[in-house]
């Protein structure tokens, strides 16, 4: 069990939905100032003010665990949570023995209360399960007592007594019953989260070997070839293939890197509107002329820290398939503006997004659109639904890697009239937090994960060039100089 995430439900579920903590404590407020109106008494301000020293050690016991919890700190989190029920149990279950009908009804409405949110509750730990229904247990078993002592009747006393041990008895089965579907729950969830990792494992696995293999049969079949080959320049062509072929295979295996989020990244501070124009550089001969395109940035720049080319690489990755998503023509729209997440923002994953300044770069075509029963797998490593040859399924999940590792995220909307994929990503810090944020975008980069660059009989020298394929150049890269053909020399230009 993670009980640092046991923890961090508890502290939610009593702080942190804060229109549900602000109703409640509303609530006792109300209550206890009511009571104190009519009954003359001081007694509910002295109930208030317990709850309140209560809820402050409550609360700041659990807000101050570390990065790990052990069964003792939940077990203590526990025992706090008990004497906050007896705390605001007492004042109900003195109300409800009392002749007023008024002060009756108010204490069933409480005892009512605290029965729903320790239901509500449903706590896993099965020692802090115990110590609540005997806390209840002890309450009720005090206000059967007050109340037979004012009952002469025997059959009423055994109603009563029944009717009181059977409320507690009810209480038990369901805070029994409701953790054992919890835990049932969570195992059932944790069994099919491993399935799915069996399955991206072997696909991933499949994909890969499927790949490696078609290029090494390339490699040693013209290395096979070299030798028979008579003439010097069929040998230099069999040589010229066999570095090809080696590569695409560093292009793969840079793309499982950045699938990985483990690509290294030369993080800079750079301008998306800026970026944005470079893109629709490369696009004016990337797209055929029956593809219309619209570039829309803000006016005022908007400062990202990423690794430019890995952000280029990833928006060429996107027209791509909004291209080959529109065979008959269409509209490509590549939008950048500033956003701000107000709450944190949970994705399917598990990661959290944190609120704070962000900038939404949206790549929007007119195509034919995702299948819904496809739409959650096209993220999948080496997931395609084109031809063989025409894609290697690398493209979004090395996108979404990209997006992640900067601290962001990608989400993808699609229907019969087109797909939108929004590239979200964190504002930059100021120039003098950037070391940071590079640091943390390759905190899980192993010093292996660099990919060694091939050179090619006639290609142009490594300082004048940015391919995609190495994003941990020392070079940073200068934005304004470069052509398309120099970013990305490897693309297949259409008219």
């Amino acid at each position: 069990m993670d009980y640092r995430k046991e923890v961090d439900r508890l502290l939610d579920l009593e702080y942190g939905r804060k229109i549900d903590a602000a109703f409640r404590f509303g609530l006792i407020i109300l209550g206890g100032v009511s009571l104190t109106l009519y009954t003359g008494s001081p007694m509910s301000l002295y109930w208030m003010a317990g709850l309140l020293v209560l809820h402050l050690i409550h609360f700041g016991y659990m807000r101050t665990r570390g990065d790990s919890c052990s069964r003792r700190e939940v077990i203590i989190s526990g025992a706090t949570f008990w004497a906050l029920v007896a705390g605001f149990i007492w004042l109900p279950a003195w109300m409800i023995v009392q002749e007023d009908p008024a002060l009756r009804i108010g204490g069933a409405a409480g005892i009512g209360a605290i029965l729903v949110f320790l239901i509500h509750r449903a706590d896993r730990v099965l020692t802090i399960l115990l110590g609540e229904i005997g806390v209840i247990g002890a309450a009720i078993a005090w206000i059967l007592y007050e109340t037979l002592l004012k009952i002469d009747s025997l059959s009423a006393q055994i109603g009563v007594a029944v009717t009181g041990g059977g409320l507690w008895v009810y209480f038990a089965v369901t805070m029994f019953t409701n953790r054992r579907i919890r835990v049932e729950a969570e195992r059932a969830a944790q069994r099919s989260v491993q399935a799915q990792k069996m399955e991206a494992i072997g696909q991933l696995a499949g994909g890969v070997a499927h790949d490696f293999n078609n290029i090494l049969t390339a490699v040693i079949g013209n290395l096979d070839l070299y030798e028979g080959l008579e003439t010097e320049a069929e040998r230099q062509a069999a040589v010229t293939e066999a570095r090809m072929a080696a590569a695409r295979a560093a292009d793969l295996v840079q793309q499982l890197l950045a699938y990985a989020r483990r690509s290294p990244m030369q993080v800079a501070r750079r301008d998306v509107g800026a970026l944005l124009e470079q893109l629709e550089l490369l696009t004016r001969r990337l797209l055929p002329a029956r593809i219309t395109q619209t570039f829309e940035a803000p006016r005022d720049p908007l400062w990202v820290a990423l690794d430019e080319s890995q952000f280029i690489t990833a928006l060429v990755n996107l027209v791509v398939n909004a291209r080959d998503a529109m065979p008959e023509g269409g509209a490509l729209t590549v939008t950048a503006r500033p956003v701000h997440l107000f709450t944190e923002d949970p994705q399917a994953d598990g990661t959290v997004l944190a609120a704070g300044d962000y900038a939404e770069v949206t790549v929007a075509d007119t195509g034919t659109g995702i299948p819904p029963e496809i739409l959650r797998r096209v993220t999948e490593p080496f997931f395609t639904t084109k031809g063989v040859g025409q894609g290697s399924g690398l493209g979004l999940s090395m996108v979404e890697g990209f997006v992640r590792q900067s601290g962001g995220t990608l989400s993808i909307n699609s229907s019969d009239e087109g797909t939108s994929m929004h590239l979200l990503l964190p504002i930059a810090a100021a120039n003098g937090a950037l070391d940071d944020t590079a640091a943390e975008m390759n905190a899980n980069v192993p010093p292996s994960a660099s990919v060694p660059s091939i050179s090619l009989p006639g290609a142009r020298p490594a300082t004048k060039t940015a391919p995609a394929a190495s994003a941990g150049a020392t070079v940073e890269p200068e934005p304004v100089e470069r052509r398309p053909q120099d970013l990305f020399p490897g693309l297949r230009y259409s008219a």
